[in-house]
């Protein structure tokens, strides 16, 4: 067998490799020191990773922290993403609005009286709310989607064609 890849070490350390790799490197002289100073290298790291976190402030900290306070900080992020959210559904809402522009009458210039609204049945106007509730897209959506079903379709259409033209090959 030829000495391990990097990848048959990785597994190796991680208590997965493979009888062959195992009976190798207990057999092999240069892999067994290879082996032997990864561990070693890596218990390093692990050690200076802890002395790190220990003599940290920030460790100080962490262990101050009790399932109280763990809960309130949780609860002021669910907060914050609320309010955010209110925020942007606020915003969302006054840009979506009709906006009518209004003259701004002159005195040389009288304006003209305009007839009322048309008005509308109670079953007109059932009907077109049902109409508009049982609707797949949104009415704001629906460029969106007429250009979304266009695009997957152009995409289908060249994609069978590049599965016939690859057939032909």
């Amino acid at each position: 067998m030829k000495h391990l890849s990097d990848e048959q070490f990785a597994e190796w350390l991680a208590g997965e490799a493979s009888p062959e790799a195992q009976e190798h490197v207990r057999g092999c002289e240069l892999c067994s020191r290879e082996a032997a100073g990864l561990r070693d290298q890596i218990s390093r790291y692990a050690l200076a990773v802890r002395r790190q976190a220990a003599g940290s402030e920030s460790s100080r900290l962490v262990r101050k922290l009790t399932p109280a306070r763990t809960l309130l900080f949780r609860r002021l992020r669910w907060a914050g993403a609320a309010a955010l959210a209110l925020l942007l559904a606020a915003q969302t809402g006054w840009m979506m609005r009709p906006h009518r522009s209004v003259p701004i009458p002159t005195q040389a210039t009288n304006p003209a009286p305009q007839p009322p609204p048309p008005t509308m049945s109670d079953d007109e106007l059932l009907e077109a709310v049902n109409n508009d509730l049982n609707r797949d897209v949104p009415r704001a959506l629906a460029p969106v989607s007429a250009l979304t079903i266009a695009r997957n379709q152009i995409a289908a259409s060249n994609s069978a064609a590049s599965n016939r033209q690859g057939e032909r090959e």
